[in-house]
């Protein structure tokens, strides 16, 4: 019967039966699997001839890092096990092996990678690799950011970012860099949250003066309203002169706390 060993490879008639640029595993048996043929094994270095090729033919036909070992994970530690006792008890091993050593010190290693990256062109392992662990980090930058501002909105006294927001932005009629800055944030990200919040973008200008005292005088009044007092102000004072707490009032008017706080403050006295 023929064979396709000694072949060269005819890379065109490949069946691809595994993801390119990955080494597939089953896990539970403990097995890699064939790109060409889709059979497991425990190793594919040798069955690889079969398919006419050579182990580092095949990784490069496939796209596996060139230094990827082609066997199963308890087969490669009990190899790599075998090298480090070899290695630990021969002096001519390690005397032949501190070229390398000493290139991984002074970095000649890393040059050599990107020369021959440069020349030949990362494999897609490399490349897939590579996205991956940025993809990694970036989400746990995210990740990180997330708490940060959680953190930040919980010390300011709002039980979620949302709430931040609007009290900051909104009641508190803040311009958005200086909510930004309240929130420790970006303007970028603050715009986005303004968006995630639904809160509208108020138009350049809208935050003079006297608009910042018209939306004030709307916020009192809707209010007064809703616990249809007179003066808000004057209402709120009285419930905490009675023992309301700053929630319960925030809870009565639909507001936030920090509002409620500003709104009772006792007003400015101007020394002498």
């Amino acid at each position: 019967m023929e064979t396709d060993v000694g072949r060269a490879p005819d890379r065109r008639r490949h069946a691809r039966h595994a993801e390119r640029g990955r080494l597939m595993r089953d896990e539970e048996a403990d097995t890699v699997l064939c790109h060409v043929c889709g059979r497991a094994f425990r190793s594919l270095g040798s069955h690889v001839r079969a398919h006419g090729l050579t182990a580092a033919e095949y990784r490069e036909e496939f796209g596996l890092l060139r230094t990827r070992a082609l066997s199963a994970r308890d087969l490669s530690r009990a190899r790599s096990t075998a090298q480090r006792i070899v290695y630990e008890a021969s002096a001519q091993v390690r005397a032949d092996l501190a070229v390398g050593h000493a290139m991984a010190r002074d970095g000649g290693l890393s040059r050599e990678a990107r020369r021959s990256f440069a020349q030949g062109g990362a494999s897609a392992e490399f490349v897939r690799e590579q996205a991956e662990r940025l993809a990694r980090g970036r989400r746990s930058q995210a990740a990180a950011a997330a708490a940060r501002l959680e953190a930040r909105v919980r010390s300011l006294g709002y039980p979620d970012t949302a709430a931040a927001v609007r009290g900051l932005y909104v009641e508190a009629e803040l311009s958005m860099e200086a909510t930004a800055r309240a929130l420790r944030i970006g303007n970028d990200q603050m715009r986005q949250l303004l968006g995630t919040c639904q809160v509208r973008v108020r138009a350049v200008g809208e935050n003079s003066p006297a608009g910042r005292r018209a939306r004030v005088a709307l916020n009192d009044l809707a209010a007064a309203q809703r616990v249809g007092a007179q003066d808000i102000v004057s209402w709120m004072r009285e419930r905490r002169s009675q023992g309301a707490t700053l929630a319960e009032l925030a809870a009565c008017t639909g507001r936030s706390i920090p509002w409620v706080m500003s709104r009772t403050r006792p007003p400015a006295t101007v020394g002498r």
